[in-house]
């Protein structure tokens, strides 16, 4: 039927519709329309800043108030106090009285030169003074404090962290936590007990600043006032889904797509300047951890809308100081104060150099700053210059005063350039260590017999290098190694580098190659060690890390000299632990030179006495620099890291500036064998029982002993070598008085994501500070002496109170007062109504808890506090779920003696809190088992597979946003996106209350490789505990049984039903992919696959009998080989469009990523939604690769296993799979065969090496190869940030098989928490486009062909 709508065109009624639908007016529908622009986009969006109109009035009534008293300098009399902060792009100065008021302040842009913003600021003060005041002394911090202390020579400087601190404790006495965001810095400190107890920073990275929101504002055409009030006034913030906000762009240009204004947009930027605050630098997994007293300052911090959203993100209000932004500077006003004496009247006191002021004809000590004609002629000349004092070669900027004096940035030690000054005579073991590792003389070209060979100075030649030294050199080789590291070397290396993520230290690997080879070095030995020597007894393993191992297979397929003629590069593949094999191997890898068996022996035998007397020098050195310490009263620091990190180019000259700071530095390495506790014989650094290293034996090597060391409850799963020593270290640390650790991190360091929070655990335990330094190829030295400078402050305060708590716990026998009867009886009824003001106070904090529970925390000093339970409503109400889950993990935790009102969160996370394992036990076969979702289409028949053993087992369907977030607040933010999503889908299962905590217990895999995987289990229990459920049980799923589970046993029976779950998963896959892109009717496919899904879960569960099949097919039972048989042949019949076939996109990666659509952000959908079809290669090939590489492994690393069981496997999976290609082979090449196993192996060893078995290892290389072999060139290759191996197996074979193949269409898709879903999309598109475009160019060329032939 026909209806006429005026002013419009007829418009068609379809009377099947059950619905009626009323006829509208084009004027009507254009008005509705014009109310959607005020619903929430398509984009997820948060809640109003403000819910209600009252909740913004108590807003300002809190924050808009006087915390600290501004005055002015009318009438000022007396003593005053200067304090300025130099800021990376402002300049703060307070002047404060004797009583610590602000007469005078001052907040401006440094306009890029501090130091005349510092002269016109100081000229403005002594203009203004009044008679009777002046300026006693003078105190500067922040970057620009050095270059304003010398310039104007001012009295003294302060570390920023400090003077931030002391602000913040006037604003706030007790002050808990204080954070501060600037313009591009941002810091957060914890203070206990009155010292700051931990720091942390943003390291090399602005994102997330000041800066940023300006930014954003100005591309908005806002000013920040504007940006502010547009984001107080938004609706529906939209949920940019970001941390890091360098990658926010492209969310937020998608938001703008999708509708959201200007309000929303600039209300979320604000929500995520908070996140990156909380998540990413301060890593804060609770709030409480804040403590009970937070003061928030900076200049981002006078933006309301940030406020606004750290309230509502952290649930607790704050107290933002009025002079928000000049914390800074009145700190170092109070830094002043705090240290001036005025001594000018003092006949005792030598006041030759100090300047005086006369007030009232009476001299007072004034402070040095420059004054009158000195400031009118204050000039300063700056020069570049590079130091030649040693071999780093800093480059210097010089600025030179008219004064002489001088100021040097640059510098990575004290001398700055200067010949006469002398370095400090600190002990420094990475010094030591760096120039000991290489103090080895070559051969001479005469005694070099067998030539020339090249070593490139990178990785783990800094721990190994007298190791491949002696042998090489035993063997009549010249060894030539590469020059010292610089940013020069890096930069003729950078056009061969095939992933830009990765760490600098292997980035600067193609630059050292390069040297080299331009040295003229044909040779080039550079070697993959999979496992080094066992460096502390009792570990898990012994792994190298995976790019550390595998680098040079990238090397050899990225560097195109070494594909030159002439030109031998060796990679061959060495297991340092098996000292038996390492001569076979010597023998086999260089029978080219015609080494025979008895050199490689005298050779492998000189090589390894060599590694223990280096590695043991470096312990005796380390003994000295206790020695050293003792003697002379000072502190050390213990700078952990890996070997390369040594290297002076790499650690940007850290150590130096630890010695210059008057500390010692120790290296990891040279401490670890030491036990807490240990009596060490400082005197001649040798234990008692030990012979000296320095005589022979009869071999005539010298003689190192082995030490014994206990092993510690560690939760994490000990299994790097280099990370076992780092624990060891931390563990003698914690205990040994003065001295501190501080671990190097380098950017992009997966591992470190786990060794970090175990080395801070096990400091916690003895409540030591934990420093981590965050590294990379940008030199951000000035970063690294704040932390450090801090540190050391924060130490002497900490050793300064333990003093004075000690004299005060332990008075002198002169000191102790007599107790007469009268004070006893004062004191007992002092002490009785204490007692009873205590049970007052208790029943009233019942009391207000059941009125109004949930209340915010309060924090701060005189600051209102309104129950919060209408801002929590707002803030929970797009996930109503934590509401109350989270409040009961709260109390859970308190109950479990976790997250108890404590002052700092500093000491929570300790390595005693975790290391109570909870098994799973026999007398727990009543609890249901959860596990993450890892792949629906297989875990769904996996999870029929485990309940057909008598367990009550449940796979997690979904994983969503919200589990990432949870995923975020219990794991650190450094670790890969599986990690974080599958922690976070498990957490918050149980959080959601779906299962009895009492009677659950969590399941994951662990592999036992050298990929960070294997740590799941430990950063799973890790959760549950800092959630309070320690009483769960994780249950390990491994065939290495690493964790014991004696609950759970894998029987035969349950093993072949597993192995039959994974293949049928391959084929429903393999089917459905293929036949969706073309079914006739809509859905008809994935209808299909439901049907067989629910057939095989059956077949599963009751030994092949099926009701649905009955129903389905006729057949209610299918044995395995009919079943199969019964898929392919049921999709073969599926009614299919007939046209010509799609373009085809495979997609390979990381497992997760790759088979998990809610972790690939439906990688396939998105595929078929662009008229593709998708390809995916099977699971069960990377769960059988061991099987098929036990003989490399063998030959190789003398690691090959059982190979009697091996090769039972192998038989074993060829029957399973016999069944499936025959099935297959019945649909006439609809479906491929899959290559089998040992032509994969092939595949990879021609690209890569079988030798890379981290994470999906040669695998992944090996499948991209059969998806472009098979005609499939288009391949997404899915990893998540910063995976290791897919650095090495992925991006890092890119390039080697575009040139087997110039077809390969290869794009590398990079998924995590804060990457951008609609960056992924627009590459994924660009792909598919350049692939749509090759194969009509393909088809065109056949065609012609075709023509032509006719």
């Amino acid at each position: 039927m026909w209806h006429t709508v005026p002013h419009c065109r007829p418009i068609r009624m379809v009377t099947t519709l059950t619905k009626h639908y009323e006829a509208r007016t084009c004027a009507d529908l254009l008005a509705r329309l014009d109310e959607l622009e005020n619903l929430p986009s398509n984009t997820p969006t948060m809640p109003p800043l403000f819910a209600t109109e009252a909740d913004r009035t108590a807003f300002n009534e809190r924050h808009h108030r006087e915390h600290i008293h501004q005055g002015t300098l009318e009438g000022a009399q007396g003593p005053h106090f200067l304090g300025i902060d130099a800021g990376s792009t402002t300049i703060k100065a307070t002047l404060v009285n004797d009583d610590r008021e602000i007469v005078w302040s001052s907040y401006a842009t440094n306009e890029g030169s501090p130091l005349t913003a510092a002269v016109q600021i100081v000229k403005k003060i002594q203009a203004e003074l009044p008679e009777g005041a002046w300026i006693a002394r003078s105190c500067a911090t922040g970057y620009g404090e050095g270059l304003i202390t010398t310039g104007l020579h001012l009295d003294e400087g302060v570390v920023e962290t400090m003077a931030h601190y002391r602000g913040a404790e006037m604003v706030s006495p007790g002050v808990t936590a204080v954070i501060d965001i600037g313009g591009q810095d941002m810091k957060y400190l914890a203070i206990n007990d009155g010292v700051i107890d931990s720091i942390a920073v943003n390291e090399a990275c602005s994102s997330g600043c000041g800066s940023f929101l300006q930014t954003f504002a100005i591309s908005m055409g806002l000013t920040i006032q504007e940006f502010t009030q547009a984001a107080l006034n938004s609706t529906h913030p939209v949920d940019l889904g970001s941390r890091c906000t360098v990658f926010m762009n492209s969310s937020v240009k998608q938001a703008q797509k999708e509708g959201a204004s200007i309000e929303d947009i600039a209300a979320g930027l604000c929500y995520s300047v908070v996140r990156n605050a909380l998540y990413k630098v301060i890593k804060l997994r609770d709030s409480g951890e804040l403590g009970d007293t937070v003061v928030v300052q900076g200049g981002t911090f006078l933006n309301d809308a940030v406020l606004r959203a750290f309230e509502l993100l952290t649930e607790r209000e704050v107290t933002r100081p009025n002079i928000a932004g000049l914390m800074g500077a009145y700190g170092a006003a109070l830094t002043a104060r705090m240290h001036y004496a005025d001594e000018a009247e003092d006949e005792d006191v030598d006041t030759t150099d100090t300047k005086e002021a006369v007030i009232a004809d009476v001299r007072h000590t004034a402070s040095n700053i420059l004054s009158g004609e000195e400031l009118d002629n204050l000039s300063m000349t700056s020069e570049r210059d590079v130091c030649k004092l040693c071999q780093n070669h800093c480059k210097l900027t010089i600025t030179t005063f008219q004064d002489g004096s001088r100021y040097v940035t640059g510098n990575r030690c004290e001398r700055g350039g200067d010949a006469k000054k002398k370095r400090s005579d600190r002990p420094n073991l990475y010094d030591y260590k760096y120039k000991r590792c290489f103090a080895y003389r070559r051969l001479t070209d005469k005694n070099a017999t067998r030539g020339e060979i090249g070593i490139p100075r990178v990785l783990n030649m800094y721990e190994n290098y007298p190791f491949w030294f002696t042998l090489l050199t035993s063997l009549g080789f010249k060894v030539m190694i590469s020059g010292r590291s610089s940013h020069e070397l890096f930069e003729t290396g950078i056009e061969s580098i095939a992933s830009e993520n990765i760490c600098y230290p292997a980035k600067l690997v193609h630059g050292h190659i390069k040297w080299l080879l331009n040295k003229g070095v044909k040779t080039i030995f550079y070697p993959c060690v999979s496992y080094e020597e066992n460096l502390v007894p009792n570990t898990d393993n012994h792994y190298n890390c995976p790019v550390v191992a595998n680098y040079p297979v990238v090397i050899g397929a990225n560097m195109p000299e070494l594909r030159e003629e002439g030109i031998r590069y060796m990679r061959p593949y060495f297991n340092l632990a098996n000292h038996e094999l390492m001569v076979d191997r010597i023998v086999e890898e260089f029978a080219w030179a015609n080494v025979t068996r008895e050199e490689a022996e005298t050779a492998v035998k000189a090589a390894y006495a060599e590694n223990e007397v280096f590695k043991h020098d470096v312990q005796m050195e380390g003994l000295k620099a206790l020695a050293y310490m003792k003697e002379h009263d000072c502190r050390g620091i213990v700078l952990a890291g890996r070997p390369y990190h040594i290297d002076p180019e790499v650690n940007h000259g850290i150590p130096e500036t630890i010695c210059s700071l008057g500390m010692v530095v120790l290296s990891e390495d040279s401490i670890c064998e030491l036990q807490p506790g240990e009596k060490l014989n400082l005197s001649d650094f040798l234990a008692a029982d030990e012979d000296d290293p320095r005589k022979k034996n009869a071999d005539g090597f010298r003689h190192v002993e082995d030490r014994k060391v206990t092993k510690m409850p560690l939760r994490v799963t000990n299994q790097w070598a280099y990370h076992a020593r780092l624990y060891s270290a931390a563990n003698f640390v914690a205990s040994y008085p003065g001295l501190e650790l501080v671990q190097l991190n380098s950017f992009g360091c997966g591992l470190d994501a786990i060794t970090t929070d175990q080395v801070g655990e096990i400091l916690a335990d003895k409540a030591d500070v934990y420093t981590m330094l965050k590294i990379d190829e940008v030199s951000n030295l000035g970063a690294a002496k704040i932390r450090l400078r801090s540190l050391k402050a924060a130490v002497e305060e900490r050793e300064r109170n333990h003093r004075r708590a000690l004299a005060g716990a332990v008075p002198g026998k002169q000191d102790q007062p007599v107790q007469s009867d009268a004070v006893a009886e004062a004191k007992a009824k002092l002490e009785m109504a204490q007692a009873q003001l205590a049970e007052a106070q208790a029943q009233l904090e019942s009391a207000e808890a059941d009125a109004k529970r949930g209340e915010f925390r309060k924090t701060g000093t005189e600051a209102p506090t309104p129950g919060r339970q209408v801002m929590l409503d707002t803030v929970m109400k797009a996930n109503p779920k934590l509401t109350e889950a989270v409040k009961a993990a709260s109390r859970r935790a308190a109950e479990n003696g976790i997250g108890e009102a404590k002052k700092s969160a500093h000491n929570s996370a300790t390595m005693s809190k975790y290391a109570n394992r909870v098994p799973f036990g026999k007398d727990m076969k009543d609890y249901t088992i959860v596990a993450p979702q890892m792949s629906p289409i297989h875990f769904s028949l996996v999870e029929s597979v485990i309940r057909s053993g008598g367990y009550k087992f449940d796979i997690l369907e979904h994983a969503s946003r919200e589990n990432v977030e949870t995923g975020l607040k219990y794991v650190n933010n450094d670790a890969c996106y599986p990690a974080i999503m599958v922690i976070g889908q498990l957490v918050d299962a149980i959080l959601d209350g779906k299962y009895d905590p009492e009677h659950t217990a969590l399941a994951i895999t662990q592999t036992g490789g050298m990929c960070r995987a294997t740590n799941y289990f430990g950063l799973i229990r890790k959760a549950l505990v800092d959630a309070g459920y320690p009483q769960i049980p994780v249950i390990a799923i491994s065939t290495q049984g690493i964790e014991d589970n004696p609950g759970f046993t894998a029987t035969p029976a349950l093993l072949h039903r597993v192995i039959k779950a994974l293949i049928i998963g391959d084929l429903l896959m393999k089917c459905l992919y293929r036949v969706r892109p073309y079914e006739v009717t809509p859905g008809s496919a994935n209808q299909l696959y439901h049907t067989w899904d629910t057939i095989v879960r059956e077949t599963l569960e009751h030994h092949g009998h099926s009701k649905t099949a009955r129903k389905f097919i006729g057949k209610g039972y299918l044995p395995y080989q009919t079943l199969v048989k019964e898929i392919v042949k049921s999709f073969d019949a599926l009614p299919l469009k007939d046209e010509p076939r799609k373009v085809r996109v495979g997609v390979v990666g990381e497992i997760l990523v790759k088979y998990q659509p809610d972790a690939n952000n439906h990688v396939v959908d998105v595929i078929e939604s662009q008229n593709c079809e998708a390809v995916v290669p099977g699971i069960m090939e990377f769960m059988t690769t061991r099987p098929y590489i036990s003989d490399w492994n063998e030959h190789y690393l003398g690691m090959g296993g059982n190979k009697l069981g091996y090769a039972l496997m192998r038989k074993a999976l060829d029957m399973y799979n016999a069944p499936v290609h025959k099935a297959i082979d019945l649909a006439h090449g609809k479906f491929s065969q899959d290559l089998p196993m040992p032509e994969l192996v092939k595949k990879a060893d021609e690209v890569t090496s079988v030798g890379v078995q981290a994470g999906e290892g040669w695998l992944l290389t090996a499948e991209i190869l059969e998806l472009i072999e098979s005609g499939c060139p288009n391949v997404i290759c899915a990893q998540p940030f910063a995976c290791l191996p897919n650095h090495v197996t992925g991006r890092g074979m890119f390039g080697k098989i575009r040139r087997l193949h110039p077809e390969a269409n290869i794009v590398s898709i990079d998924y995590d928490p804060g990457a951008s879903e609609a960056n992924q999309l627009n590459r994924i598109k660009l792909m598919i486009a350049a692939a749509k475009k090759a194969h009509k160019a393909a088809q065109q060329g056949e065609t012609t062909q075709s023509e032509k032939v006719a």
